[in-house]
């Protein structure tokens, strides 16, 4: 049996365990491409097992919120994840008890692939029509970049920003933030209906960055005469195009092997994991029961009842709280300390880690101890009970197969906001950085990771990151033989912990490039250095 439209009314019959929609989908899906509402920039597992469930939420409460996916890149990925199954999506719910629960999102009606000219006119007619007043994202933090490594612009997004004509196909194809410009400027000369743009990416003042992006490329065309009279103007008015900030918090991992071996007995036939590049797909995805999804309220036009599906939508001073909680110091932070050394020390899993005395004792004194006296309470969950639960509950959860490698990607662009902030606050309020022990061995452990050395001495590749290359350079002379003094290290790891572009400031100027470098020695001393260094600081 496929999942699909056809197979709806049997999945219903046969699996009383599988919820199915209780809406006609071809019908959504039918209005929805007449007359659409809601555009999403990169359809990923995270947005098909949460926000494309709050679509499908609506639609069972008769509210017409229908998604239109558009996929800027990966089209094949996009092609076998949706349109393969009538863009249905199986969501698997995987409970700290063991058990699953399985559900049928349907809450897309279109998926457009930015691939050919025809494509991009579909998606034009979409954003021209004033029914939709949402455009939505999770294109990972570094989508909204426009920058490269060395602070320049992109060469894509230079070409777009300097050409006469910037609504071509490879303008499009090459910076998601350029086909963010190029859909607004299609939205403002179709008559400029309010729009919200809204990212679900998880990272800090994330509509901020969106804006800021987007906004550097408008006035470049309004500079250059690409771009109409009143466009710019258009565009910086929230009344008529809004940036809210959010946070989203739902631990999605990749899908599992295992997952689609339990789909498989149940009697489907399409949803086995396959790998066509480094990152796996499947028709199914495997998430955690938590979530939460905060929203500042600051919308043009109308908006879906979000509150009714369990959505915050809160005053921006709200959701800063929640996600400095979140992202600062008691979850991410934690999560970029299993990543790197369940890297090193070949953990197949995050949950795996947290059996792992050493590791966890390194992320309580992390949470609780280090993160927790710098939080703000931001009243709609306390901060203790937030720690507790990633803690106890959500990292623990042996049935959530999350791979350290996929929280490791892009560490050097998480850095600033997981652990910099945190810094910033010690100084603001006069605390003593001295007294930190685990944030810079995990700073160490990072470098050591850069190495793409495990801790008993074989060779890993480290995770995609845009500055992996760069900074694995500079510790390119480091061995595990322990023939490196402290000159060496030194020499090493300055341009790393001086950058204030990774760690929000130079880490010289305070006691944690010392203890960085001296926790970094210990680590490259041998093989099984990593596991002797936790090991006599975490279970004395």
């Amino acid at each position: 049996m496929e999942l699909n439209l056809k197979n709806l009314e049997e999945i219903a019959a046969s699996l009383p365990q599988v919820s199915v929609p209780g809406f006609d989908v071809s019908t959504m899906q039918a209005e929805g491409q007449r007359h659409p509402r809601w555009i999403h920039i990169g359809p990923g597992n995270l947005f098909r097992c949460f926000p494309a469930r709050i679509a499908a939420d609506l639609l069972e409460r008769g509210e017409n919120w229908p998604i239109t996916a558009v996929a800027p890149r990966d089209l094949e990925d996009m092609e076998f994840q949706l349109p393969h199954h009538d863009l249905l999506t199986m969501k698997v719910t995987l409970n700290p008890d063991g058990t699953q629960d399985y559900r049928v999102i349907a809450g897309i009606a279109e998926a457009i692939g930015v691939g050919t000219t025809a494509d991009m006119e579909r998606l034009f007619r979409v954003v021209r029509d004033p029914g939709v007043e949402l455009i939505s994202y999770t294109v990972t933090e570094k989508g909204y970049g426009i920058l490269d490594g060395s602070g320049e612009l992109q060469a894509g997004v230079l070409a777009a920003m300097e050409d006469s004509d910037p609504k071509t196909l490879e303008h499009c194809q090459a910076s998601t933030m350029v086909l963010s410009a190029v859909l607004l400027l299609e939205r403002f000369a179709a008559g400029g209906t309010p729009i919200t743009m809204l990212s679900f990416d998880n990272f800090s003042h994330n509509g901020d960055k969106l804006r800021d992006s987007v906004l550097t490329i408008a006035r470049a065309w309004t500079e250059a005469g690409s771009a109409p009279a009143g466009f710019l103007d258009w565009l910086e008015d929230e009344a008529k195009v809004a940036f809210p900030i959010t946070v989203i918090d739902k631990i999605t991992p990749r899908p599992s092997p295992e997952i689609a071996t339990k789909l498989a007995n149940l009697g489907f036939t399409d949803l086995d994991v396959q790998t066509p590049r480094r990152t796996p797909l499947a028709g199914f995805v495997n998430t955690e029961p938590t979530e939460y999804l905060i929203i500042e309220d600051k919308f043009a036009g109308s908006r879906p009842a979000w509150e009714d599906l369990g959505v915050q939508v809160v005053a921006r001073e709200v959701c800063d709280d929640f996600e400095n909680m979140k992202v600062t110091t008691c979850l991410n932070p934690l999560h970029t300390a299993l990543a790197v050394s369940g890297c090193l020390m070949n953990f197949p899993t995050i949950d795996a880690e947290m059996r792992d005395p050493a590791l966890v004792a390194l992320v309580h004194e992390l949470g609780w101890k280090e993160g927790l006296p710098v939080v703000v309470d931001p009243g709609v969950v306390k901060p203790e009970d937030f720690l507790r639960e990633v803690l106890e509950r959500r990292f623990p959860n042996r049935y959530l197969p999350d791979n350290p490698a996929r929280i490791a990607m892009d560490t050097s662009q998480k850095i600033p906001i997981r652990f910099g902030v945190t810094i910033r606050k010690y100084l603001e309020t006069g605390r003593d950085l001295g007294t930190l022990h685990a944030m810079p061995l995990v700073f160490a452990l990072w470098c050591r990771y850069l190495l793409g050395v495990r801790d008993d001495g074989s060779p890993f590749e480290p995770a995609s990151d845009p500055r992996l290359t760069e900074l694995s350079a500079h510790v390119a002379g480091i061995s595990l033989s322990g023939g490196c003094d402290s000159t060496a290290v030194h020499e090493a790891l300055a341009p790393i912990l001086s950058d204030a572009s990774i760690f929000g400031l130079d880490l010289y100027e305070t006691p944690l490039a010392e203890a960085t470098e001296q926790y970094f020695q210990r680590l490259i001393a041998r093989p099984g250095a990593v596991r002797e260094t936790l090991d006599k600081e975490y279970t004395k």
